[in-house]
């Protein structure tokens, strides 16, 4: 019933607090919100008042990032290595003071732009706080690239959402994925005042001066077609031992490379025992279309243990 996404939020924050949970309603209650920001804040703060934790791998579905279920993933493993009367201790509200540089108005801006219109301040500030509020640079990094990918913005918030990363070099590969999002492009030169360093100053110059590339058209769709891949369920469920039937779709996966998160699931069914399903999945990674939804194939495992050897080699990719 809230009306914006932060009113969510923060309802579902204060229930998350007075309530134990199942993962199957954590998971319900994820599903409401629009954006993977709210939904990791929420099952955080969910986590401690689950009362299945073991089946919380459930709540990973409702992400649209792969990246933001390795940030649960993470959160939830650093939960359960803290002792049982951990106090986590009090941290002040965290308020948004960018540094003093001159910042251009985008609000006359009738130049060139790579999109129609930035996002709006508030929705802006609630994404600045779930960076800040983040302590991993590497997180921060993630996040920022996936607000870039996903909004229209103007040099002022890209200035200001730079200025979270500590590293220069973190500042212009950020500059680098959001200038094809960029709306003020004729103001992109007051952006080199983040860099300190002279060399990199420099690098953001030439960067800025470089033609944003045209997206070339994409070629003939990669995939295997229902048809194809039931005769490919058919000839595994042929072979008889487990061996043979493991070298077989290795062969199978290695020749067609083009298949989705689900056909892999259904592949990994074939097999009796988690350590050939993980065998097979861990393989597989390689010739899936879908990455981003690659946490599904957990779902087939039969033991908490093999979804977490998973999980691992996941984070590895």
């Amino acid at each position: 019933m809230q009306p914006t996404e932060e009113l969510k939020l923060k309802a579902a924050l204060t229930v998350a607090g007075n309530n134990c949970f199942s993962a199957q309603q954590v998971k319900a209650i994820a599903s409401q919100f629009i954006d993977d920001y709210s939904r990791l804040r929420f099952a955080q703060a969910a986590w401690p008042n689950t009362v299945d934790k073991e089946n919380f791998y459930f709540v990973y579905d409702e992400f649209a990032y792969f990246s933001t279920v390795f940030m649960l993933h993470d959160y939830i493993v650093s939960q359960e290595s803290r002792p049982v009367d951990y106090i986590p201790p009090y941290e002040p509200p965290l308020s948004l003071n960018w540094p003093a540089f001159q910042y251009p108005d985008w609000n006359q801006y009738r130049g060139v732009s790579n999109c129609r219109f930035p996002m709006n301040s508030d929705e802006f500030v609630r994404l600045a706080v779930q960076v800040r509020d983040n302590p991993a640079e590497a997180h921060r990094v993630i996040l920022l690239r996936q607000i870039v990918e996903n909004n229209c913005i103007a040099v002022e918030q890209a200035m200001k959402l730079a200025s979270l990363l500590q590293s220069e070099n973190n500042r212009l590969n950020f500059f680098r994925q959001a200038i094809p999002s960029i709306y003020d492009v004729d103001n992109l030169p007051l952006g080199a005042q983040l860099f300190s360093h002279v060399p990199n100053r420099n690098a953001y110059n030439e960067l800025i001066r470089q033609p944003v590339p045209v997206p070339q058209p994409l070629g003939p769709p990669c995939y295997v077609s229902p048809e194809e891949f039931t005769q490919i369920l058919t000839s595994i469920k042929k072979e008889s031992f487990n061996n043979t039937r493991v070298t077989l779709t290795r062969q199978i996966l290695r020749s067609k490379q083009c298949f989705t998160t689900m056909q892999i699931k259904e592949i990994v069914k074939l097999f009796s025992f988690d350590d050939a399903r993980l065998d097979i999945a861990m393989f597989a990674w390689e010739f899936t279309t879908d990455k981003d939804n690659y946490y599904l194939v957990a779902e087939e495992f039969s033991f908490s243990s093999t979804k977490e050897k998973l999980m691992k080699f996941l984070e590895t990719k």
